[in-house]
């Protein structure tokens, strides 16, 4: 193995091993957007539940409570849209390196593949040359 063939495999590796950890990042920013989805979920569904218990109120007391509910509920879903809106970025972001990290990994690898093609080539080629030299010379 040449020393450019052990250099073009070596950058392989090192790609691949970016491309690894660019993908356990996105995959820790998809959970953590999954994660963000199902709060704002649950908000919802409880800031639901809160418009649906106004119905059902009595006194000054439950309105007062019931309003403050709300308001915290709608404070906190306004928070995690926020949180989520951010996540989808930076996913989409996370995407797009290890896309250019593929892209960057097939890279070096077809030209590892060629700087081996060429490798061979030469070793044939001077193969049949010392071959050749052997066959044209008297004994």
């Amino acid at each position: 193995m040449t020393r450019k063939e052990k250099l073009m495999n070596l950058m392989v590796r090192k790609e691949k091993a970016k491309l690894g950890q660019e993908s356990k990042q996105l995959g820790q920013i998809a959970q953590a957007a999954a994660r963000t989805e199902a709060q704002s979920t649950q908000l919802k569904t409880l800031l639901d539940e809160a418009i649906t218990q106004r119905a059902s109120i009595n006194s000054k007391a439950q309105l007062a409570s019931t309003m403050w509910f709300g308001n915290a509920i709608a404070q906190q879903l306004t928070n995690v849209e926020a949180q989520r809106t951010q996540n989808e970025a930076r996913l989409a972001e996370a995407r797009s390196r290890v896309a250019q990290a593929e892209q960057r990994v097939r890279i070096y690898g077809e030209k590892a593949v060629e700087t081996k093609r060429e490798a061979r080539a030469e070793a044939d080629a001077k193969e049949d040359s010392r071959l050749g030299e052997r066959g044209r010379t008297p004994r």
